[in-house]
């Protein structure tokens, strides 16, 4: 990753044009705080602490190694010497620990000093990935072996195809801020072939730089369904997941297309439920804030997930179904069955006894081999269609969701204009028009 010279990295381009087009003040367009906003760290300071950041990470594991935040916090505190960049001792304290990894190391990667992937996220456990990969159909042409050697004279030719695959439309993505809900959300996210993340709390960067990369690289819009607390905190979540993949997608991956959708916990339901609260933290700086708001204390997901799981089912259900063609694999199944019986037909009529002499000599050559290596043979025998007979188009059916009927009460799109799709999230940052 090539590191930008103050102010004119591609994050805070986007920023000044839509302050611009706007007419408006920074401030009007940012959605975190300006210390963790990824298009607010374009600063000389921002700047600074990344470079001096990026020199800590290669002198303790050189330029291509991955390390940790906690691994990198002892490694420049056994040097004993190490001077931030204000001029203090790196100290062996909570304030530079969380300075490092919340400041330093924000700004070194957002700033493109050190690559997303160099640090290693310990904090979240790996996502259940469930979706489907794009494949390309292949026809071909092969004998069936069995487990004994047939006589060549008894051979005849059959037609198949790989990658004879449905796709639905949309890559869904389920992220829950508990991993106890593991149990109500992993069927879920296999019945509908969604990742599933579930870190301990707030996502790391590292885990949604790899979301963005795996959203990229599907190339379907990435759909993410989010379940966190009703708290100031979880209220939050979508926001920062929303505007993280909003700087990913200008920072990195311009083709990427993604909505967030907040589906639980929400006022509305924890109100519905009749879900027990417990008092804020006195701690929480946004306590007042929320209580004028909305009127309550803070209810912990795990209270729906564990009192109510068959509820909770339904609600992620309802979200996600609309994004997702529940009849895709019963019509390509019978597609697939068309295609193979029109094949079949059409590769009959070809067949002459030239041709089927070639074919049971290319096979005859390497019947010799062991019955062991039958396997083998077999992947030896199929040949590409196209090398010897014309078979029909393959065409598989594709996914179909009901566009209008669909939820899509999503919180943010990539299909959306910069300043609107922040102005979405601004707006619930502030608890404005959240159920």
């Amino acid at each position: 990753m090539t590191a930008p010279t103050g102010g004119d990295g591609a994050l805070r381009r986007v920023l000044e044009d839509a302050r611009r087009e706007e007419q408006c003040g920074r401030g009007k367009l940012t959605v975190l705080s300006t210390h963790i906003d990824p298009y607010r760290l374009d600063t000389p300071a921002g700047h600074r602490d990344g470079a001096w950041l990026a020199e800590q990470l290669d002198r303790a594991v050189g330029g291509q190694r991955r390390i940790h935040w906690r691994g990198l916090h002892y490694a420049i505190v056994a040097a004993g010497d190490i001077r931030k960049p204000n001029g203090e001792v790196y100290r062996n304290d909570y304030d530079d620990w969380k300075w490092l990894a919340n400041n330093a190391g924000k700004a070194a990667r957002w700033l493109g000093y050190v690559d997303f992937e160099r640090i290693i996220d310990n904090r979240n456990p790996e996502p259940v990935i469930h979706r489907m990969p794009w494949l390309t159909p292949e026809p071909w042409v092969s004998i069936g072996l069995d487990i004994t050697i047939p006589d060549v004279d008894e051979l005849e030719p059959y037609a198949g195809v790989t990658g004879f695959v449905g796709r639905q439309p949309y890559a869904l993505t389920i992220f829950g801020e508990k991993t106890s809900l593991e149990d109500v959300l992993l069927p879920i996210a296999q019945r509908f072939e969604a990742d599933l993340y579930l870190p301990a709390g707030e996502i790391s960067d590292t885990l949604l730089y790899r979301m963005a990369k795996d959203g990229d690289a599907d190339g379907r819009t990435m759909v993410v369904f989010v379940l966190a607390d009703c708290d100031p905190a979880g209220h939050q979540m979508a926001v920062s997941i929303g505007r993280k993949l909003q700087a990913f997608r200008d920072l990195s991956f311009p083709e990427f297309e993604f909505e967030v959708v907040p589906v639980a916990l929400t006022v509305g339901q924890v109100r519905d439920l009749g879900l027990p609260s417990t008092p804020l933290k006195e701690t929480e700086k946004r306590a007042d804030r929320w209580r004028e708001a909305f009127g309550i204390e803070q209810t912990e997901i795990d209270a729906l997930a564990t009192l109510q799981p068959h509820v909770l089912d339904e609600i992620v259900t309802a979200a996600v179904a609309p994004y997702y063609d529940d009849s895709l694999a019963s019509r390509v199944s019978a597609a697939r069955s068309e295609w193979n019986a029109a094949a079949q037909q059409i590769l009959d009529d070809q067949i002459d006894g030239d041709t089927l002499a070639i074919i049971r000599d290319h096979a005859a050559e390497r019947l010799t081999e062991l019955e062991a290596e039958i396997d083998s043979i077999n992947e030896q025998l199929r040949m590409a269609a196209g090398d010897h007979f014309e078979l029909p188009a393959v065409d598989i059916p594709t996914a179909k969701v009901d566009e209008k009927h669909a939820r899509r009460a999503y919180l943010i799109s990539s299909a959306w204009s910069w300043a609107e799709a922040t102005r979405a999230l601004i707006a619930r940052k502030a608890y404005g028009g959240a159920p």
